[in-house]
Parts: C-alpha cells; sequence; structure tokens
C-alpha cells in the first residue's frame, strides 16, 4: 500500500532550507591611484588584530551574512599610505614610539565602527546599500594622543536575491573605495595633521654665533731718543 505523504512537507522543508542559507565573502583590495603628491615624511601605522581580523556576521530574512573585512582594509590601508607619505613604518604599540629612529611624524590607528547594509528587501529597489564608518586616531611622533576622526564609506550595486554574494561583494568594496578617497584628500586637511607636518617641516635652526672680536690694532712704538 502506498503512503501519500502531506504536501505541507514540502513548504516545511524549503523554509528549513532558508534558514541554513549562508552568505560569507570577501572583499578584495582594489583602491584608484590617488592623484596627490606623496609628501617626503615618516608616518607609523598601528593595526591592531581586532582590525586586521574583523569579520562582520548577522542574520538577516533567514540568510545568515558573513563578511571578513580585516585582511583587505590593511592590504588598502597599507597601499593608500605608501602612496600619502615616503615612508610608511607598521607599529606595535602607536603610544610607544618615541625611540624610533628617525623619528615618526606621526601615528595612525584605524578602528571599525559600523559595518552595515541594506538588502533589496529592505528599500524600494533591486539594491544592496553598504554603510563602513571608521574611527581614525592620531599620535603624534612621541605616542602622545593627538585626534581622532571618523570617515564614512557608502557603496551600492543593484541585485535581486537576498543571497546574491557579487552585488553585497561590489557595494562593499565601493564603499571601501569612497572611504579610501576621503582619507587620501581630508587627512592632511585634519588641523592636527597639518599642524604635525607644519612642526615636521620647519625645523628648529640653531642661533648663529657670533663673530670673533677682532683685536685691536697694534700700534708702533715711539721713535727713541737720540743721545746728543
Amino acid at each position: 500500500m502506498q503512503v501519500t505523504r502531506p504536501l505541507i512537507a514540502l513548504p516545511l522543508a524549503l523554509a528549513l532550507l532558508a534558514g541554513c542559507t549562508a552568505t560569507k565573502l570577501e572583499t578584495q583590495s582594489q583602491l584608484p591611484p590617488p592623484l596627490i603628491d606623496r609628501l617626503p615624511v615618516r608616518v607609523g601605522v598601528y593595526y591592531s588584530k581586532e582590525f586586521r581580523e574583523f569579520v562582520h556576521k548577522e542574520t538577516r530574512s533567514q540568510v545568515d551574512y558573513e563578511i571578513t573585512l580585516g585582511p583587505a582594509h590593511v592590504q588598502n590601508l597599507d597601499w593608500l599610505l605608501t602612496a600619502m607619505f615616503e615612508h610608511v613604518i607598521k607599529v606595535e604599540d602607536p603610544t610607544r614610539v618615541a625611540e624610533i629612529s628617525p623619528p615618526l611624524v606621526m601615528v595612525l590607528e584605524p578602528k571599525f565602527e559600523e559595518y552595515s547594509f541594506l538588502t533589496p528587501k529592505d528599500i524600494a529597489g533591486e539594491a544592496f546599500i553598504v554603510t563602513i564608518r571608521y574611527l581614525l586616531t592620531v599620535y603624534d611622533g612621541g605616542g602622545g594622543r593627538m585626534d581622532a576622526f571618523t570617515l564614512t564609506g557608502y557603496g551600492r550595486e543593484a541585485a535581486r536575491t537576498l543571497a546574491s554574494k557579487g552585488p553585497l561583494q561590489i557595494a562593499t568594496q565601493r564603499a571601501m573605495r569612497d572611504a579610501g578617497a576621503k582619507v587620501a584628500v581630508e587627512l592632511t586637511e585634519q588641523d592636527s595633521v597639518r599642524m604635525l607636518l607644519r612642526n615636521h617641516a620647519e625645523p628648529v635652526t640653531p642661533p648663529a654665533e657670533a663673530p670673533p672680536a677682532e683685536a685691536p690694532p697694534v700700534e708702533a712704538p715711539p721713535p727713541s731718543a737720540s743721545g746728543g
């Protein structure tokens, strides 16, 4: 005797499969060359372990998203900073750089503040929209904290399904490029950075030594009186 399975089992199985859908992607380092002049200075950069290995994970509409961001950002920043400054030195602690010789003009420490995205289901359109927000801390050549400011990159790419791997990856990389362009243009315009660069460009000139005093002229001795 043949047993007929209820048709409700098929939608249930599809729902269970949908709950297991996973979208994993790794961003790639793709920055255009910045149209800027390289500054003849030594700059340090500190990448924390959290930054180097950063992975964003979340579940949205029964889709598990896992986006690896850290490695590509390290490559992008290495390339970008090398294009901006003549010497870029990786440091292990941004607050302990005073002994580095020749001295550094400044040290930069990037951090992820936010990675978020909208899916085609979230907006009235078929696209992924990505936002990446960074905190960039600036230290002086002695390791003192000088300033910190945020930079935000935005990216968009058309897509039809929530699990589309390619469009989300492209939108993420466009957000990275947008942020990289802002670093290239805005970093050296920050007041704190301009002050550090200006101090480096104006070395202290030692005072000129006074010329030695001239010796007084030697007078000829008076003629001796002749005896008569």
